[in-house]
This record gives C-alpha cells, sequence and structure tokens, in this order.
C-alpha cells in the first residue's frame, strides 16, 4: 500500500516506481500517462487523446486497444493501481494518489506559502520530466520538450523566490540554503541567473564567505567554458553586498588613552569573617568569573589559580613583578540576614583609587541553586566597570559633545518616518566618531536600522543584519546597559529568533525594570511571542509610569488587545493616536470581526487604495509571530474586510 504523501511514483528525473518487485518492470509508456494526466487541466484527459500522444498507430481503434492494455499492465503491476488513475468508457483521471506523484506534488507545493512545506520540493526535484525516456511518438515528444522547457523555469522561478522568503529576515539555516543551491546548480551548472540568485541569498543572509566562494566558481565557469566574464548584473549584485561590508568594532584608540596593550586584571584572594571551610567552593566561583570575564575583547583577565596566591593589602598586590596587573579585584565574605555576601572592589593598580564595588549573595544555597547565573552576572558588572574606567579620560574631553549629538538623535526619533530615521541615525554616529564608547549611540543606530527595515516593507535583510550586529558591540561595550539589550532582543523579534527575543528582553527588563519605554517595548514583545494576556500586564503597567504616552504607546497597546480579541479595546486605543494611517489594519479587522462590516469595509478600502495588489499581504509577513494562527486571525480580517 502506498501512503498519500509518500513519493512512490517519480516521473522528475528518471522515472520510478518505488517498492516495486524485483521481477515486475514498470512499463514506458505508463509514465507518460503519468505525466500526461498530471499536467492536464484538472488532471483528466480522453482516451482519445492520451491514446493519440501515446502511439502512432493507423486508426484511432488501434491506439484505443493499446491504451486498454496499457491500463492493465499497469493494474497488473501495482496493487495501488486503482487509487493511481480513475477511468470510465470516455475519460482517465488521476486518482487518489495524487499526492504520491513527484509531478503532482511539485504543482502543488510550488502554490504554497508554507515555506517548510514546499521545502520538499527541493528533495524531490530531481531533474528533467522523464529523463531517458526514448520511446516516444513525435507528438509525444513535441509535448515533453515544450513541458520540460516550462517546467524547468517554473522551478528556477520557483527557487529564486524561496530564496527571498527564507532571507527575508537574514536568518536561513545554512543547510536550506545550500540544498537549493545544489539543485538549481544541478539542474542547469552554467546558469548565471542561478549563480546571482544564490550570490544574493547568501549576502541577505550574512553569509558573505559563501557569496564570495559562489562568485569565484562562476567567473572560473565563465572562464572556463565560454571565455567570457561575470556580466554586469552579477556585478551589480556582488557590490551590493559587499559595498561597506566590515563588522562594526569599537575603536578604542585614543591619544590621551592608549588602548594598544589590553589591561590586565586579577582576582585576589578574599577575606573571611567566618565559614573559611568553604574557601575552595568560592574559589571555584572566582574561577567561573573569570572565565566569562575572559570573553570581552578590551583586557585580560589572570588565571585565579595564579593571582589567588599573591598577598596584598587593600587590593594593592605586595608584589606586582609576576602579574603586571593594571586592575586588581579583591573583597570578603561577611554574614548578612542569615546568609552570606561577598563584597568586591576593584582597584586601579596605578592611583590605588575603587574604582568599582558591589555585593553579591554567596550563600551555600545561592550558589548552588545559580551558580552560572550568578557568575555571569558579576563579570558584566566588573566588565562594563572596568572598561568605563578605561574610557574615562576620553570621556571627560569629548563626551559632552558627543552627547548632544545623542539627544538630537534622541528627539528625531520621536517622528518615526524614513527621513526622520536617517537624520537620527546620522546624528548617533556623530556621536559614535566623538566617543567611539558610547553604548547607547550604538544601541540607537541599531535601532534606526531595524525601524528602516520596517519602513521599508521588510525586504532588506541586510539592514536588520548591521542592526544586530550593532547592538551586539553596543552590548559588548555596556553588558549593564538595558538599552543594547532592548534592541538587541527587538531585532531578533522581527528575524523571527523568538528564543533570543524572549532571552535579551527578560535581561532588558532585569536590568531596568521601570522604564516605560522598555516595559512598552516587552509588552508589544511578548504579544507577538504568543503570550498576549503578559503583554497586557506590562502595557498596564507602562502606562501607570507614563500616563500621557506618545502614539507609540498606543499602536503597542491596540496590537496586544487584538491579539487578545479584545476587539473594542482595540478600536478605542487606535482612537487616541494623532492618525489612524498605522492601524488601518488592526480597525479593519476589529470591526469585521464585531459584525460592523460596513465601517470594517471602509477602512478595507483605504488600504487596499495605500497598498494595491498583493502589498498588503506581503506586508503582513514583516508582523512576527510565534504562534502562526494570529497571522491567520489578521489575514482572515482583512479579508472579512475586502482589504485583500
Amino acid at each position: 500500500m502506498v501512503a498519500e504523501n509518500e513519493i512512490a511514483f517519480r516521473v522528475l528525473g528518471s522515472p520510478q516506481v518505488s517498492n516495486l518487485p524485483g521481477d515486475i518492470v514498470f512499463p514506458t509508456k505508463g509514465f507518460q500517462l503519468i505525466a500526461l494526466l498530471a499536467l492536464a487541466p484538472s488532471g483528466r484527459l480522453t482516451r482519445k487523446e492520451a491514446a493519440s500522444l501515446l502511439w502512432d498507430s493507423e486508426s484511432d481503434a488501434a491506439a484505443l486497444t493499446n491504451l486498454r492494455q496499457l491500463l492493465a499492465r499497469m493494474r497488473k503491476s501495482l496493487p495501488d493501481a486503482d487509487d493511481l488513475l480513475s477511468a470510465d468508457a470516455q475519460t482517465i483521471a488521476i486518482g487518489r494518489l495524487r499526492p504520491a506523484i513527484d509531478l503532482c506534488r511539485f504543482e502543488m507545493e510550488t502554490r504554497s506559502e508554507h515555506l517548510p512545506s514546499a521545502m520538499t520540493v527541493f528533495d524531490f526535484f530531481r531533474g528533467d520530466l522523464l529523463e531517458g525516456i526514448d520511446d516516444a511518438t513525435d507528438a509525444f515528444s513535441h509535448w515533453l520538450t515544450r513541458e520540460r522547457a516550462a517546467l524547468r523555469e517554473r522551478f528556477f522561478a520557483f527557487a529564486s523566490m524561496t530564496l527571498i522568503e527564507l532571507t527575508r529576515y537574514g536568518r536561513a539555516s545554512k543547510r536550506d540554503l545550500t540544498l537549493i543551491a545544489t539543485r538549481l546548480l544541478a539542474l542547469e551548472p552554467e546558469r548565471e541567473a542561478s549563480y546571482r540568485a544564490i550570490i544574493e541569498a547568501y549576502g541577505r543572509n550574512g553569509m558573505h564567505e559563501d557569496a564570495a566562494q559562489t562568485y569565484q566558481s562562476l567567473a572560473q565557469m565563465l572562464e572556463r567554458e565560454h571565455g567570457a566574464h561575470p556580466s554586469p548584473e552579477t556585478v551589480a549584485v556582488v557590490r551590493r553586498i559587499f559595498a561597506g561590508h566590515s563588522r562594526p568594532e569599537p575603536d578604542r584608540s585614543h591619544p590621551a588613552v592608549s588602548m594598544d596593550r589590553h589591561p590586565r586584571v586579577a582576582f585576589l584572594a578574599p577575606t573571611w569573617t567566618f565559614a573559611k571551610e568553604r574557601g575552595a567552593l568560592l574559589s571555584v566561583f572566582i574561577e567561573d568569573v573569570a572565565n566569562e570575564l575572559s570573553r570581552y575583547r578590551s583586557f585580560a583577565a589572570l588565571a585565579p589559580h595564579s593571582s589567588l596566591r599573591v598577598g596584598h593589602d587593600s587590593g594593592i598586590p605586595l608584589d606586582n613583578a609576576i602579574l603586571r596587573a593594571d586592575y586588581t579585584i579583591s573583597g570578603f565574605v561577611k554574614p548578612d540576614h542569615g546568609g552570606e555576601v561577598l563584597a568586591l572592589r576593584m582597584v586601579n593598580c596605578a592611583t590605588g583609587e575603587i574604582v568599582w564595588s558591589g555585593e553579591f549573595g554567596v550563600g551555600q544555597a545561592d550558589l548552588l541553586k545559580s551558580f552560572s547565573v550568578l557568575s555571569h552576572r558579576v563579570a558584566s558588572s566588573l566588565g562594563s566597570a572596568l572598561e568605563r574606567d578605561r574610557l574615562a579620560a576620553l570621556r571627560r574631553s569629548s563626551s559632552s559633545n558627543a552627547y548632544l549629538h545623542y539627544l538630537e538623535g534622541q528627539g528625531l526619533l520621536a517622528n518615526c518616518d524614513l527621513i526622520g530615521l536617517r537624520r537620527a541615525r546620522k546624528s548617533f554616529r556623530r556621536a559614535l566618531e566623538i566617543d567611539q564608547g558610547a553604548a547607547p549611540a550604538r544601541a540607537r543606530v541599531a535601532q534606526t536600522l531595524y525601524l528602516e527595515w520596517i519602513q521599508l516593507g521588510g525586504n532588506d535583510p541586510q539592514l536588520l543584519l548591521e542592526a544586530r550586529q550593532q547592538a551586539e558591540v553596543a552590548i559588548g561595550l555596556d553588558p549593564n546597559d538595558a538599552i543594547g539589550h532592548w534592541v538587541d532582543g527587538t531585532i531578533a523579534l522581527y528575524q523571527q529568533d523568538f528564543d533570543h527575543c524572549e532571552k535579551k528582553l527578560a535581561e532588558a527588563d532585569a536590568l531596568c525594570p521601570n522604564s516605560a519605554d522598555l516595559l512598552i517595548q516587552y509588552a508589544d514583545a511578548l504579544a507577538h511571542l504568543g503570550d498576549p494576556d503578559a503583554g497586557w500586564t506590562k502595557f498596564e503597567r507602562a502606562l501607570d509610569l507614563n500616563p500621557s504616552p506618545p502614539d507609540l504607546y498606543w499602536w503597542a497597546g491596540a496590537s496586544i488587545a487584538f491579539r487578545r480579541q479584545a476587539y473594542d479595546k482595540a478600536i478605542d486605543l487606535c482612537g487616541r493616536l494623532a492618525s489612524d494611517e498605522s492601524v488601518l489594519g488592526i480597525l479593519a479587522a476589529s470591526h469585521a470581526f464585531l459584525g460592523d462590516l460596513k465601517t470594517a469595509r471602509g477602512y478595507g478600502a483605504r488600504i487596499k487604495e495605500a497598498f494595491p495588489g498583493k502589498a498588503a499581504v506581503d506586508r503582513s509577513k514583516v508582523v512576527p509571530d510565534r504562534d502562526p494562527k494570529y497571522r491567520q486571525i489578521r489575514l482572515e480580517g482583512l479579508r472579512l474586510a475586502g482589504a485583500i
């Protein structure tokens, strides 16, 4: 028996029937008949049409006799033949096993908007239709030549579309891109348009090394086979991909503060006021903190195994010749409300100044329950403090102007149109030219990039890739600044990297739990992550802290209310915006679901005017939802309103 979704009948590439006993040969004409029916309108042909294509006979009667004999042989060789074909006195059609034929599946999947399902096309499109078939009439050969060319073009068009959709957010899996690239080049190794589509997909996904290798392979193939060079269209794609490609790194050099040598950080043995027998466990904890600090590029953490052996007086090593430490971290353990607290301080060895201090619970229960979390927290706090101290001289001399540019950019962000975004980014970049260590300015550059991506319809993944790189640098500059984590999490949301989004926004919330602006972003993200009720709680908290907010708050609240299916509330919140242009979709769908189709269709007409054709559907793909049901609900509401 053949399962309906199992590919058992292959006519793409060399014809094959799966699971046939070794002594049974499926007739060649049977594969031809399956191909004819698979591509026929409604999967049906008259017996006369099929027979005339398959046989050159002196009379129609002879051809029809051959067809009856062919059907008998197919039934004899296949136990499921009656499910494969449906025949009556006049016609023949594909039966219930249509999904088991690779060509039929190709027809179905290339019309699908569901990417995981559509990816199966590349597993079963193995080559040209009926490869190797030579027993064919002239009429069938002409038909086959025409259909092969049409199928190739459909396959190439489908592959190009899939590459664009996969890389829409700049985070397609390398396996998927490699699979498509392999299939494209195997089908037609000298087709330059295929190389161009692959190069562009790699570039959109941030895989610049793979893009460069593919371009090099193309150039070598053209030179070897045709003595030619890549076309201007391909060269233009390559130039666009590699224009300004470089990972943003903070420039930490400045005449007043030499950064040529990484400062050395040493942990000194803590002192104990009690419970000295637990020193071994605390030493392991300090080693874990040192390991966390090793991920920073701006300083070097010395191994505690050596540094803990050096004696010290108030954080200054008695003999610094061995360690050559620029900073030391020391402290003591003390009892506190029934627990134990590790009080740490960081000292600049050159000046003896305490540049940072902090206290962390290290009772046995604390360490065992959240060892890694606590070590990460201590390391982040230490790293941020050390980098701030190293950049202090630079900031004292120049940060006032940098801050003015930062404030100017903040003001321009209030109006998030495209011109405002680009002007804001220019101001933030000016701040960074003056103070490369300004983590908030770096994070705001990232924010303008992802907002521009939204404004442009979500069709340029390079903007998202650069935005995420900028956010990561901002976090590296100051892990304790919530804005970097917030922007990084929001970018991950639009890349549909939902797990990373959840993690980074939770970190931002922990670092800055009482920021209304951060809370409203977290609220919106929670709704997209599939928990609109939790999002609504955060939204109400944000309003409590900012009771007269800007329009962004009402827009986010309306979006959350819509996902909670509180359509009356969504409409009410939309009414508080100065302009309803950004919430036309919410208004149209909400009125439709409430049964007010007249009002809904009024909004629907405005949407169609603003986004003609399929633009409204395409724009909905920009809206990220972990649970696809929310997208389906939104599209259904737009359909009821006549917007799509």
